[in-house]
């Protein structure tokens, strides 16, 4: 049933929605917070010496389901990446863990990535 549909249904049983701003829902937290490492120079001269990571959010006909993905800033290739139906850190360790099996990363390799509630956790 399509949102027309169920909207329809509502305004012939009388209902209707809460009014509201659709979209994104933030939550505060008060997880401890590093220093920025990157300072927005993202450019490096070597592989493994600094790596980006983001969650993104796709629809599909069965849900939503969310992509994580770490991608080298050198030679700007995805090393890493998850897929599952839940944006939670077990989806961000799963990408990270592809990430260090496929490259072996040196110790210093700098990840770098926002500080939501899925990083943070």
């Amino acid at each position: 049933m399509g949102r027309f549909q169920i909207e329809l249904v509502m305004s012939r049983a009388g209902l209707q929605g809460i009014p509201g701003k659709r979209g994104a829902r933030t939550t505060r937290h008060e997880a401890p917070k590093p220093g920025d490492l990157v300072k927005r120079q993202c450019a490096r001269a070597h592989p493994n010496h600094l790596w980006v990571t983001d969650v993104t959010e796709h629809r599909t006909r069965e849900g939503k389901i969310y992509c994580a993905v770490v991608l080298d800033t050198f030679s700007r290739k995805a090393e890493g990446w998850a897929i599952d139906s839940a944006p939670n850190a077990l989806l961000v360790t799963n990408a990270l863990a592809m990430a260090i099996e496929t490259r072996s990363p040196k110790p210093g390799t700098v990840i770098d990535s926002d500080h939501g509630t899925v990083f943070t956790s």
